[in-house]
């Protein structure tokens, strides 16, 4: 699919692939936004987005543990798989009006959205969005749906601000709930839809449509 943007050039993907003896049965995804400096006459990233493709339908492991394989990020979103069939719990196909035919005929695969990040001189330019919309659209394969958890960076536990030269006053000192707050606006905004209002994991349908 082709994106426009009157800033990036390019949105670089690396993949690396599962074999049969990864158990977490996921492919690992990584882009990055490119501009074209023309001083230097190079490229640089300013925006990264990364995450996994999980291929369930012939694993023989269970879900539970190819989630929890990768984090414990990735196995909050357990609880919404019916774990017999490997399929979405009823209040996930709700959030979309599909029934319980539709959703037995879906494939099992989906994808997790691990992280999001946009330099700080670059924030508030749709880059974030440009990076979702092509991770959704060329990265999903035919994973029906796509999970997150809102969880903003300078309180994930799992990010380094100091290395990656980030500091809280970037996000102007916003405590952790008005964050939280901002940031699932800001993923409503891209397609996903909150699945409980008590927490912070995310949804959204990628079975058919893209996301302008």
């Amino acid at each position: 699919m082709i994106f426009e943007h009157n800033l990036v050039e390019y949105i670089d993907f690396k993949y690396r692939k599962a074999t049969f003896f990864d158990k977490s049965s996921s492919d690992s995804i990584e882009g990055k936004a490119l501009v074209f400096d023309e001083k230097k006459e190079e490229h640089f990233s300013v925006g990264q987005v990364s995450g996994y493709f999980f291929d369930i339908s012939d694993s023989k492991n269970t879900l539970h543990d190819i989630l929890d394989s990768i984090s414990a990020d990735t196995n909050s979103i357990s609880p919404y798989f019916d774990h017999r069939y490997n399929k979405v719990i009823p209040k996930i196909r709700k959030l979309f009006d599909y029934n319980e035919e539709d959703i037995m005929a879906m494939s099992n695969n989906f994808i997790y959205l691990h992280m999001l990040e946009v330099d700080k001189e670059y924030r508030g330019k749709g880059i974030g969005k440009l990076l979702i919309s092509a991770f959704l659209n060329d990265c999903r394969r035919n994973a029906c749906f796509a999970f997150l958890n809102a969880i903003p960076l300078q309180f994930n536990s799992g990010f380094d601000l100091q290395k990656n030269k980030i500091t809280k006053k970037e996000f102007k000192d916003r405590n952790k709930k008005e964050s939280e707050q901002q940031l699932i606006k800001f993923y409503t905004d891209c397609g996903f839809k909150l699945i409980n209002k008590k927490k912070t994991d995310m949804v959204a349908d990628i079975s058919g449509l893209y996301f302008e």
